[in-house]
């Protein structure tokens, strides 16, 4: 139903209270007063039962219905959203995804407060049925100081402060959290002055940021967004960034800091739209989340590019240090991050920042450290303290395109987490069975940032479950897809790292092996990878990226579905093999057209810690075994092709430059991978010699594949830190 259809019920009872309708009331529930249908009625599926009894105490025969209460001239009007309840994800069946050449089914008419809904493949042929049975209503949210108030009510009924936010409205209390002003000394003032000299040259930054976008589309924060940012940032404070005078400097530095400590929440209704929200936040109202978050973007930039790209370069000036720039901007994004947390922000601009901040940092830092895994966690805990893994609707604090943002920003972080657990081999910090997933509209940005009668018809032009028809690839098209790998990944994990029966391990993985299965058949062609020709050189970088990550995801689940088999089974190696033959194939097509992907290094690493070496030690050691027990082979490996694959991609491994983060691992994987290679070409020396120093001359490796614990490769293999990094899947932090 659209929110301009809906009212607050302003009649009072004797005790001064507002009046709950009969359900609320006889049930002594909290009822949050809202007409024609209160919130918790609309979410038991019973809107005919939400009357507002004038004299509840009094009998009559005819009570007033809520068409009587309140009448409309307008039909109410409602979009689809999907929301994975993931308690029930063992029953959860993907649907199939809509060709763009077939007829859709009938267009739901839809409204900007855009309700949310129980994901169901059954859905309804008319507005009316969709209202009827799956009603989502905004609460009756009290406007506070600070947003987070609003997060900190919607915390659930087992915290400290239940009994108060249940309780405070009905005695008057409307406002509990003041907003926390605090004096910011002048150290802290100069501190924003350093890191407003690194906008000195601001026309070079918006150049960076203008390759940032017309390369990736960007990750969290939208490319129209910044761009508004930008512009006023410009605008309103040229002057003082051109002529860089410390007194001005200081004032503006002052200014930002006093912006930043106003509660975001205060910009924010039902009615905000994305460009207003945007204006208001920069210029005179500039924050230093969104100088932090310019200066990561900076930074991200310079790392995914390459020495000597032409953004990189003048005629008239020396070269710019790629590595030192991204150091300087992680820094500036640092002390913005400090500057928030000094302040103790908690909105959504701090938390695009911590995002963004932290790909920066975990792409300088070895992978698989201590301190990348410690970034998860921040980040994580942020999300949820804000509200997040909760229930994101549109209210009377959240437009449509924030509840759009927060759902997109919410998958990407969830599928960060399940990326980095699986890489690192720990349990996940987000867990299904606390989060609510639900799924954004698969919008492009600019449709996003639209509103009025343009975001009408963007909405309307998805098909039934959201996706977009043009056969485009969006960073919302890839999140949508990539959050039911997420669910997939963590039931991956509960039984790799769970304490299951044997029998229990089988069964739950047939299930989850065929809802893999399922899922990728499901995808549209566009997206999946034609066996014939892999490599679609007619699309852009970016969208052959995506459709690299999604085919590697798919091969990923089973490789590590058959992994945890062999290690808690014990079941045969085959499939394992099989699955890793086709890992590694596909990442000799990504090596071989590396030319395509020479702008996202961190996702090229971060597909060859993940998906290349993995799989090409699974080869390289049947290959040695096969080398060394030619008889108990039953289908060997093609000898030649193989060893020449093997080199390929060693000196692949070998060409990852030295700041990387995944420099470590790849140099690890190149030697292990470059030893076997040299055993099996020149096998006499090596043979002969009893040495094990570099544990391939361990006899272990005789046993039939991975059915032994000892051996260098599966000390190691258990032992490898299988960490992501990436900033364009959204599969960013890492561990």
């Amino acid at each position: 139903m659209s929110h301009q259809s809906r009212r607050m019920n302003t009649s009072y009872r004797r005790n001064g209270k507002l009046q709950s309708c009969e359900p609320c009331r006889k049930g002594k529930l909290r009822c949050d007063h809202m007409m024609p249908t209160c919130g918790r009625c609309a979410r038991r599926n019973k809107p005919e039962q939400c009357v507002y009894h004038p004299a509840p105490l009094t009998k009559t025969a005819n009570l007033p219905t809520p068409q009587t209460v309140e009448t409309t001239n307008s039909t109410p009007s409602v979009a689809a959203t999907y929301d994975f309840n993931s308690a029930n994800f063992s029953n959860l069946e993907f649907p199939a995804f809509e060709e763009p050449s077939r007829p859709h089914q009938p267009r739901v008419p839809r409204a900007s407060s855009l309700p949310a809904q129980p994901w169901s493949t059954n859905y309804p042929s008319n507005s009316d049925d969709l209202s009827r049975r799956h009603p989502c209503y905004p609460d009756n949210t009290v406007r506070c100081s600070s947003i987070s108030w609003q997060f900190q009510q919607n915390s659930g009924f087992v915290s400290h402060t239940a009994i108060l936010n249940e309780n405070e409205s009905s005695v008057g209390i409307y406002s509990y959290a003041a907003t926390d002003q605090r004096s910011v000394s002048q150290s802290q003032i100069d501190s924003g002055v350093a890191v407003l000299k690194l906008l000195k040259d601001f026309h070079q930054l918006e150049k960076y940021v203008e390759k940032w976008y017309g390369l990736t589309q960007g990750v969290i924060i939208v490319g129209p967004m910044m761009k508004i940012w930008t512009t006023g940032i410009w605008s309103t404070w040229h002057k003082v960034l051109e002529n860089q005078r410390p007194e001005s400097l200081a004032q503006m530095s002052q200014k930002i800091w006093a912006n930043t400590q106003k509660p975001l929440g205060d910009l924010l209704n039902r009615h905000t739209t994305a460009r207003e929200f945007s204006t208001k936040t920069t210029g005179e109202g500039l924050r230093w989340e969104i100088i932090g978050s310019l200066l990561a973007l900076v930074g991200l930039l310079a790392q995914s590019l390459q020495d000597g790209d032409s953004i990189f370069c003048s005629q008239d000036e020396p070269p710019i240090d790629r590595a030192a720039l991204a150091v300087q901007m992680y820094n500036g994004s640092e002390a913005c991050v400090k500057f928030c947390q000094d302040l103790g922000i908690l909105n959504d601009l701090y938390l695009w920042l911590l995002f963004e901040y932290s790909v920066v940092y975990c792409n300088l830092h070895v992978k698989g450290s201590y301190n990348n895994w410690q970034k998860c966690g921040y980040l994580s805990t942020a999300l949820m303290a804000f509200g997040l893994h909760q229930e994101i609707k549109v209210d009377d604090n959240t437009p449509f395109f924030m509840a759009e943002l927060r759902k997109r920003f919410f998958v990407s972080c969830y599928e960060n987490d399940k990326f980095s657990a699986s890489f690192v081999g720990r349990p996940p910090m987000l867990s299904r069975q606390y989060c609510r997933i639900q799924l954004p509209l698969d919008l492009s940005d600019a449709q996003l940032m639209s509103d009025g009668l343009e975001l009408e018809n963007a909405i309307a032009s998805l098909d039934a479950n959201g996706w977009n028809q043009r056969g485009s690839i969006n960073h919302c098209t890839f999140a949508r897809i990539f959050a039911s790998n997420a669910l997939i990944t963590e039931e991956i994990l509960e039984i790799s790292l769970g304490f299951l029966s044997s029998e229990e391990i089988v069964r739950r993985a047939a299930d989850i092996e065929a809802r893999a299965i399922q899922l990728w058949q499901n995808l549209p062609c566009f997206l999946r990878v034609n066996p014939e020709n892999p490599w679609d050189t007619k699309r852009a970088p970016i969208e052959l990226l995506f459709i690299a990550y999604i085919r590697l995801a798919d091969l990923g689940h089973h490789f590590l579905l058959q992994r945890t088999l062999i290690k808690k089974v014990g079941t045969d190696s085959t499939k394992l093999l099989a699955v890793s033959r086709d890992m590694f194939s596909f990442m000799l097509v990504l090596t071989n057209q590396r030319a395509a992907l020479r702008d996202f290094q961190i996702d090229f690493s971060q597909m060859l810690t993940m998906y290349g070496i993995p799989s090409a030690c699974v080869i390289a050691v049947e290959l040695l075994h096969q080398e060394q027990n030619p008889d108990s082979i039953t289908t060997p490996l093609p000898r030649s092709d193989t060893i020449q694959d093997l080199s390929t991609f060693v000196a692949c491994l070998g060409s990852i430059t030295p700041e990387s983060g995944g420099k470590h691992i790849c140099e690890r994987g190149r030697k292990f991978l470059k030893r076997i290679l040299d055993t099996i070409l020149t096998p006499a020396p090596l043979v002969r010699s009893n040495s094990s120093a570099e544990g391939l001359g361990d006899g272990s490796l005789s046993t039939p594949l991975f059915q032994t614990q000892d051996g260098e490769f599966m000390r190691w293999l258990e032992s490898m830190e299988w960490e992501q990094e990436s900033w364009v899947n959204f599969n960013q932090i890492q561990a």
